[in-house]
């Protein structure tokens, strides 16, 4: 449990949570929408602060003027995102049960490419981002191709995360721990089984800097690892939401491979890594209001730079306990 939270807290976040979903179980699909619709402009107008630093980035990094109608309407769009991929899930599941057609809520683009890279294998990382429907992915995928692993940071909340959990089994073939889940990613690989991750958050200290809609932002590298260490697909897989009801369109890119030629190792892994990036980066700009704009993904790579450029102008500080910085170009070390 981390620090700080107790057993009542968890309780009633718990409670808070079941009341917010109980609608999505019982209310009819387009009623449970509309519902959503108004808890996520309630919180928007509450959240101020987030409001405004999201709307920041989005005209930073999209270039519309600052506090702008579509700038306003991007944002609104990401915070009713994030809400509808607390509803979705279970609506979705519902639909399904009831015997609706997933042909009817999902039009799959590319699935040509999932089939190729399972033929080369061995297993298949299937890479995605907080963008459309990604906590319904799993099911579609599962539909689709068959169930994966996810790759998946436990929440705080003990209560929350063993619902979370018990969810997430009965669309998939189970979670690897996002921290520390190395072993068990690779043994999932190498019995040639597909495994879902989503890679557009900000990695702190341990990602690579590289560029992502014009800025740096610090990125994770595991599938570049992954593809160079065991030449394995990293596929770019994307569930975007369409007009209607519970209506989306997956699209699957064709698959990312380790390029010897880019260099050395490290070099072959940060290409891996660009060019997921750069897919993402596609999406959100074709569909900025449903990617999570509310997550300041640039904010380690800022810090990060500024720190070296600090301490390059200081040779005394220079010496003493210098963390690197890896760019685009390798490791900035001394």
């Amino acid at each position: 449990m981390t620090a700080g939270r107790g057993a009542l807290r968890d309780r009633l976040e718990c409670l808070g949570a079941e009341a917010v979903l109980f609608p999505a179980r019982v209310l009819p699909a387009s009623l449970a929408l509309l519902g959503m619709s108004g808890l996520s402009s309630a919180v928007r107008l509450v959240a101020s602060r987030r409001r405004r630093h999201a709307g920041e980035l989005v005209a930073q990094r999209l270039g519309l003027p600052p506090g702008g109608r579509e700038a306003r309407r991007i944002v609104a769009g990401s915070f009713r995102t994030l809400a509808l991929n607390l509803f979705e899930p279970p609506l979705f599941e519902t639909e399904l049960a009831r015997g609706r057609p997933l042909g009817e809520m999902v039009a799959v683009e590319g699935a040509e490419h999932m089939r190729a890279a399972q033929a080369v294998g061995p297993g298949v990382l299937c890479c995605s981002a907080h963008i459309g429907g990604w906590e319904t992915l799993a099911m579609v995928t599962k539909e689709v191709f068959g169930p994966a692993w996810l790759v998946a940071r436990a929440l705080d909340n003990p209560l929350l995360e063993a619902r979370l959990a018990s969810r997430r089994r009965r669309w998939s073939l189970g979670t690897i721990p996002k921290d520390g889940g190395a072993l068990p990613l690779v043994r999932a690989l190498r019995a040639g089984e597909p495994v879902g991750i989503l890679l557009d958050q900000n990695a702190g200290s341990q990602g690579a800097i590289l560029d992502f809609l014009g800025a740096p932002a610090s990125h994770h590298t595991v599938a570049g690892v992954m593809a160079r260490r065991f030449g394995v697909p990293c596929v770019p897989i994307y569930l975007l939401r369409e007009p209607g009801r519970l209506r989306f369109r997956m699209i699957i890119e064709p698959a990312i491979l380790a390029d010897p030629r880019a260099g050395d190792a490290r070099a072959i892994e940060l290409d891996v890594t660009r060019r997921l990036s750069e897919s993402v980066a596609r999406m959100v700009r074709a569909h900025p209001e449903q990617w999570l704009w509310l997550h300041d993904r640039w904010r380690h790579a800022a810090f990060a730079l500024r720190r070296e450029a600090r301490r390059a102008e200081s040779p005394a500080a220079a010496g003493e306990g210098r963390t690197q910085v890896t760019t685009a170009q390798g490791t900035n070390g001394p």
